[in-house]
């Protein structure tokens, strides 16, 4: 992979666990449509908001897609979800997004969707990070929701 557009709630969990570094090497560039990137530091008391703000040359901001459009068939995404689905779009790249809704919205409309467990995965394959399981206990730890059966599913192909 060259570059991930990239939605708010991977960033702020990678940022969270002191991994966007390794985030860039798995995905090459990461492109954070303006308005995520706004969603992501425009609190800087919210958590990661510091780290995201000052991860120069890990992250690339991006101007909106001038075609910002809302999917007709999931009205439930917010301005985030759009932005980084219309950006997604416009420079034909993959998308890197977690939320279940965004992730159909996205596949609805052609594009190849990566989660930050995908990330992972392709992370220890590389011998970026020894295990998965202590990152998905830490992600756990901040509230970042894992299905019982995701996780289930992740550890058993990394081997854990």
């Amino acid at each position: 992979m060259k570059l991930v557009v990239a939605d708010s709630s991977p960033l702020i969990v990678f940022a969270r666990s002191e991994l966007l570094p390794m985030l860039r090497q798995v995905v090459g560039e990461v492109i954070v449509p303006q308005t995520v990137y706004e969603e992501c530091t425009g609190d800087m008391n919210k958590p990661g908001a510091r780290i995201i703000a000052d991860a120069h040359g890990l992250l690339t901001v991006h101007p909106d897609s001038r075609a910002l459009t809302l999917p007709t068939n999931m009205p439930m995404l917010d301005k985030g979800e759009i932005a980084a689905i219309s950006l997604a779009i416009e420079l034909s790249e993959p998308i890197l997004m977690d939320e279940r809704l965004g992730r159909q919205a996205a596949a609805a409309h052609g594009l190849a969707v990566i989660g930050s467990a995908g990330i992972l995965l392709t992370a220890k394959r590389k011998g970026l990070i020894a295990a998965i399981h202590p990152v998905l206990l830490t992600w756990q730890g901040f509230g970042y929701f894992l299905s019982p059966a995701l996780i289930a599913t992740v550890l058993q192909r990394a081997g854990e």
